[in-house]
């Protein structure tokens, strides 16, 4: 396997990102090294310890802060037990993200130090890549800055004064470079779940438009009329704001699914298939985002990449394995070598990868949005509690059809007490 294909190897885990964390620190047999971009949380610590229970070697690399020093995290208990603690001088590198390498060949980044028991919708979510090139180029990377900035102020200090101490200037900007390596293919997971959110909400929408829609758009019609009705004989501030309410719901659902629109299901894939489209999706992901390319070719990277992700909502398969296809020859934009390749030595200077950074964090924080919207609508609230769409759009239908007839009913007979005002 290639490095790039390593690369590709990647996911992103919320929900579900505790027991994915706990189960590959219990598959570990050989040693644990963790760098923190900040705090510790207690769970984490306590994973830690649980390994050195069981034999593995166990390296923390904690930046030197006040608020670590003075924290309720008894570091002392890792250390008493064979493991390291290695406290990061305020003047090393600054770390963007936490990185965890287990046994050279897997790593995890994200927000685990901040796991807890439940996952809250803004979690940032943990990210898992099974790839020894990079598992062996972070683990390099680490003990540069322990060897270097790893024993506090006074340490880094004798090391400058020894000149032992590399190049602050190099060390920041390679530094920055695999911690770029690790914020972009957090982006790329996150838009990953994005577009798996989106591909479930899209075969949903149409299961329901297919099963219910006419029967939902005339519920709705109906229900604005008999309000409408309400406000105009009663008036009042709460009839009025309830028919301006029932008229904004008809006709947002009849712009976004109007009766003329043959919705055609999406293509039912098994687990199987599922797996090969998810796979193949974060593959050519990796080749095609315009974050990893030149400046030049980003304009046919994002028109690429907006390709990619019209595919893969709809469970087009055969429409992303002509796109690997083309890939594959080559007519796609050439990767930017310095980011597929983040622990070789970078031109760059550590400034240009800070504003990258910056950028990067700003993106994950975006995406962290739009996946918390996203979870709290009301289409994913509805979908993620029902196992059986069938069922649910069974009932949903008998339910709709008795609210119609209600509303017939209420409509026949006002219409009925207004002819009766009249004579």
């Amino acid at each position: 396997m290639s490095d790039h294909d390593a690369a590709s190897d990647f996911q992103a885990h919320f929900a579900d990102a505790l027991p994915v964390v706990e189960h590959a620190l219990a598959q570990a047999y050989m040693q644990v090294v963790c760098a923190l971009a900040q705090g510790c949380g207690r769970h984490w610590f306590n994973l830690l310890l649980q390994a050195r229970r069981r034999g593995l070697a166990v390296q923390l690399l904690v930046p030197d802060t006040e608020a670590n020093r003075q924290s309720s995290i008894a570091w002392e208990r890792l250390s008493a037990m064979g493991g390291q603690v290695h406290w990061l001088a305020p003047q090393a590198a600054h770390l963007y993200t936490c990185v965890c390498i287990l046994d050279a060949h897997t790593v995890l980044s994200g927000a685990f130090a901040d796991l807890s028991t439940v996952a809250p919708d803004d979690f940032g979510g943990v990210l898992h890549q099974h790839s020894s090139p990079l598992a062996t180029q972070y683990l390099r990377a680490i003990a540069e800055l322990i060897g270097d900035y790893g024993d506090g102020p006074a340490a880094a200090k004798d090391a400058a004064q020894s000149g032992a101490l590399v190049s602050a200037e190099a060390l920041q900007a390679r530094t920055a470079a695999w911690q770029y390596s690790l914020l972009q293919s957090q982006t790329l997971a996150l838009q990953a779940e994005l577009d798996e959110i989106q591909r479930t909400l899209q075969a949903f929408e149409r299961q329901q438009e297919n099963a219910i829609g006419e029967l939902l758009r005339e519920f709705l019609d109906l229900k604005r009329q008999y309000l409408a009705q309400l406000h105009e004989r009663f008036g009042g501030t709460a009839h009025q704001e309830q028919a301006r309410q029932a008229e904004e719901n008809f006709h947002r659902y009849t712009q976004d699914h109007p009766p003329q629109d043959e919705t055609s299901p999406l293509p039912a894939l098994d687990p199987e298939q599922q797996q090969a489209i998810k796979a193949l999706y974060r593959k050519l992901a990796m080749q095609c985002h315009p974050d990893r390319v030149e400046s030049s070719d980003k304009a046919q990277a994002q028109a690429l990449f907006q390709r990619l992700q019209r595919s893969y909502r709809a469970s087009d398969l055969q429409g992303l394995q002509h796109l690997q296809a083309q890939l594959d020859a080559g007519d796609g934009p050439p990767p930017d070598g310095a980011k597929l390749h983040p622990g070789a030595a970078s031109p760059r200077a550590a400034a240009d990868w800070a504003v990258q950074l910056r950028a990067l964090q700003s993106t994950l924080l975006q995406q962290q949005a739009q996946r918390q919207a996203l979870l709290r609508g009301p289409a994913w609230r509805t979908l993620s509690t029902q196992s059986d769409w069938g069922l649910w759009f069974t009932q949903q239908s008998r339910h709709l059809q008795a609210e119609v007839q209600r509303y017939r009913e209420a409509l026949a007979q006002a219409a009925d007490d207004s002819a009766a005002r009249l004579r």
